[in-house]
C-alpha cells in the first residue's frame, strides 16, 4: 500500500458515484484480479461497466469473473462493454483533453439512455504515458479525470502495473485518486442484471436494507426508458418488507399504462404481500 493512501471498501456496490480509484500492482495477474473484482461488483450493483483493455486482457477478465454472474448475458445486453485503449483514447496525443471528456460525457449519457443507473469504467492505463509523452502529462490527465468523473457521476479504477513505474511515481499517481481499489473480493449478497426481452431485470440472491437502494435505482432507471418492466425473481432467496415497499412505491409512480410484473415470485415475497397489504394495481404478480 502506498504511504498516505487508503484502500476503498471491499463493498464496491456502495461506491459513491464519481469515485476515482487506482490500482498499483506488480504484474498483469494481480491487475487482472483487481479488474475482475471491480467489474464483477459493479455489474452486480446494476451499473453499466466499460472495460478498456487489450483483447488478451479482456479474455483474462472473462475467465476470472464468477460463473454466477453470467458475463455472456451481461455482454449481450450491453451491461458489460469492452474497448481497446486506442478506441477509447485515440492512437495519437489528443490536442485537447476536452475531446476525451466529451467522449466520456456521451458514454455516461448513453448508459442512462439504455436503462442503467450509472456508468463505471475499469481501464488498463500503462499505454497512457506513451500516448501523452511524459509522466507529468499522465498526472495532469488523472487530475482532470477526477474532476470530470465527479461531475458526471462516473466511477472508475485506473489499473497501473507498478513494475513499469519509476520510484516515487506510484505515490504521485495515488494522490490524484480517491483511494486504492480493493483486491479482496467479497461477493455481493445480490446481483441485478439487465434483461432486454422482455424489458426488465433479473434479481439473484438476498435483498435487504443493505442493498435495496441498488435494486430501487435500477428498477427506476429501467422504468424511465420503458415503464412496463418484468422482474425475474426466480433466483431471489430473500426479501424484506422494506424491499417490497420500495417496489410498490416505484409502481405507484408509473403512468396508468405502466406496471412492474413480478415473475417466478418466491414464497417469502408472497407472504410479505399477503401480510402487509403492500399490493398495488401496477404491481403485478405472475400466477
Amino acid at each position: 500500500m502506498i504511504l498516505g493512501t487508503h484502500r476503498a471498501s471491499s463493498d464496491l456496490g456502495s461506491l459513491e458515484p464519481g469515485t476515482h480509484l487506482c490500482a498499483l500492482e506488480q504484474g498483469a495477474a494481480r491487475l487482472d484480479h483487481v479488474a475482475a473484482t471491480f467489474v464483477a461488483q459493479s455489474l452486480a450493483a446494476g451499473d453499466q461497466v466499460l472495460y478498456i483493455a487489450s483483447d488478451g486482457q479482456v479474455d483474462d477478465l472473462l475467465r476470472l469473473l464468477p460463473g454466477s454472474l453470467d458475463a455472456r448475458h451481461a455482454s449481450g445486453t450491453g451491461q458489460l462493454l469492452t474497448s481497446s485503449f486506442d478506441d477509447a483514447y485515440g492512437s495519437s496525443p489528443p490536442e485537447d483533453l476536452a475531446t476525451v471528456a466529451d467522449g466520456f460525457r456521451a458514454a455516461a449519457a448513453q448508459a442512462r439512455k439504455r436503462g442503467f443507473p450509472a456508468l463505471r469504467v475499469a481501464a488498463r492505463m500503462d499505454p497512457l504515458a506513451g500516448l501523452l509523452g511524459s509522466f507529468d502529462e499522465v498526472v495532469r490527465w488523472e487530475r482532470a479525470a477526477g474532476v470530470l468523473q465527479r461531475e458526471l457521476g462516473v466511477s472508475s479504477v485506473c489499473l497501473y502495473d507498478a513494475g513499469g513505474l519509476d520510484e516515487g511515481q506510484g505515490a504521485v499517481l495515488a494522490l490524484e485518486h480517491d483511494g486504492l481499489a480493493p483486491h479482496l473480493d467479497v461477493p455481493p449478497i445480490a446481483t441485478f442484471l439487465a434483461v432486454d426481452e422482455p424489458w426488465g431485470l433479473r434479481v439473484t440472491g438476498e435483498v435487504d436494507v443493505s442493498n435495496r437502494d441498488l435494486l430501487g435505482r435500477m428498477v427506476a432507471s429501467r422504468a424511465a426508458i420503458t415503464p412496463r418492466l418484468r422482474l425475474d425473481l426466480g433466483e431471489m432467496t430473500f426479501a424484506d418488507v422494506g424491499t417490497v415497499a420500495r417496489l410498490r412505491s416505484i409502481a405507484a409512480t408509473l403512468p396508468d399504462s405502466g406496471y412492474l410484473e413480478l415473475t417466478r415470485v418466491p414464497a417469502v415475497l408472497r407472504r410479505i404481500l399477503d401480510a402487509t397489504g403492500l399490493g398495488h394495481d401496477r404491481l403485478r404478480l405472475e400466477p
